[in-house]
């Protein structure tokens, strides 16, 4: 196959913490839940070696898709883990940016999913998901990305709600907002 043209695209990544194998089963089964629970049918699950990869087709509600997605994930989460304790938990983080991607024999590639990884694996995400705090979800976003999704835009996102900070990846400084979930309510 040859490259595809590359089309502007929500990418997130999805990385767990907890009793998590190849394949991945886990991680995609709450993903599908929450996919599905936020009414996203046209989005595609790709595994990477640390989680999956969700790409969106393009000309989505993008503010919807993030607070949508983040929100029964959560909750997907919660109703997984609401009998399970300490390292039966399953925790999870998920980074959002969006922009040029192609599809190529080797999978979803380009600027926008380099990224989402680089942010989903970014120590101030890992450090955003304590042990010890009941929390099961971090989100972070691109700065970028927030910047343009923010309120007044969604009613869901209000910059406030975030923490900022600049995460450094692969030699990479990449402004973006943090956000720690606790108990779904």
């Amino acid at each position: 196959m040859d490259d595809s043209d590359p089309v502007r695209r929500l990418c997130a990544v999805v990385e767990a913490e907890g009793p998590v194998d190849p394949p991945y089963s886990p991680i995609a089964d709450v993903v599908e839940s929450a996919s599905t629970a936020a009414g996203l049918d046209q989005i595609t699950l790709q595994v990477l070696s640390s989680g999956l990869l969700l790409v969106l087709n393009a000309g989505v509600d993008e503010a919807r898709v993030v607070s949508d997605l983040s929100r029964e994930l959560r909750n997907a989460l919660w109703r997984r883990n609401r009998r399970a304790t300490g390292e039966h938990r399953l925790r999870c983080r998920i980074s959002f940016h969006q922009g040029l991607v192609r599809l190529t024999d080797q999978g979803f590639e380009g600027q926008a999913v380099r990224v989402a990884r680089d942010l989903c694996g970014s120590g101030d995400l890992r450090a955003a998901l304590p042990v010890d705090a009941g929390h099961d979800l971090a989100l972070i976003l691109s700065a970028r990305l927030l910047d343009e999704l923010a309120y007044p835009e969604s009613a869901g996102l209000h910059r406030e709600q975030f923490r900022r900070v600049t995460a450094t990846t692969q030699g990479r400084h990449v402004p973006a907002y943090v956000y720690a979930y606790g108990e779904a309510t």
